[in-house]
């Protein structure tokens, strides 16, 4: 009786032990969701990569199996591609934010480099130079009309009037206000 007793008792456990690792695909897409979900603020792109194949693969062996499923099943499955998806698009939304944000500083300089770099007097020595070599008088005065309409004093003003028009502190406080409604931080 004795042996008959720890007979099933071995058979229990290990019956127990197979059902307890032996996970439905559902099962283990929401363990897998879980997972990122604690852990995705911390990855990089190499581990998004890894994370992509083992989601992938999952997702392909659930629709091996689909119509097998139960309505919960399927609702467990919709649930976690749901907030899988929203990981995945919130961590690009994050990483674009970080790229405009950087771009958008750099926009002021930029123009200033531009204006820093107007060189009036060699402006006009170049169209001096293309007016000496024209023959024709109403092509002349045309140009020389030209020359004289430029007001590089109030193009300069317009430029630098974009350039500190630019408010990239407010831009980024808008950009940090979107990512913190997708909770992306």
């Amino acid at each position: 009786m004795y042996k008959i007793n720890v007979i099933s008792l071995l058979v229990a456990i290990v019956l127990a032990a197979s059902c307890a690792t032996t996970l439905s695909v559902p099962e283990r897409l929401d363990r897998f969701v879980e997972k990122t979900e604690k852990e995705y603020r911390d990855y990089t792109e190499a581990d998004w990569e890894k994370s992509r194949k083992e989601y992938d693969a999952l997702v392909a062996e659930m629709k091996e199996n689909y119509d097998s499923y139960t309505i919960s099943e399927k609702v467990k499955i919709a649930q976690a591609v749901g907030r899988y998806s929203t990981l995945v698009i919130g961590s690009e939304v994050s990483e674009a934010a970080g790229s405009i944000g950087s771009i958008l500083e750099q926009i002021p300089e930029t123009i200033n480099g531009v204006i820093n770099d107007i060189d009036t007097a060699s402006i006009r020595e170049t169209v001096e130079g293309i007016k000496a070599s024209i023959d024709t008088a109403a092509i002349r005065k045309t140009v020389e009309g030209i020359i004289e309409s430029i007001d590089t004093a109030k193009i300069r003003e317009q430029i630098e009037g974009i350039a500190s028009s630019i408010d990239t502190a407010k831009l980024r406080e808008k950009i940090e206000a979107v990512i913190k409604i997708f909770g992306l931080e």
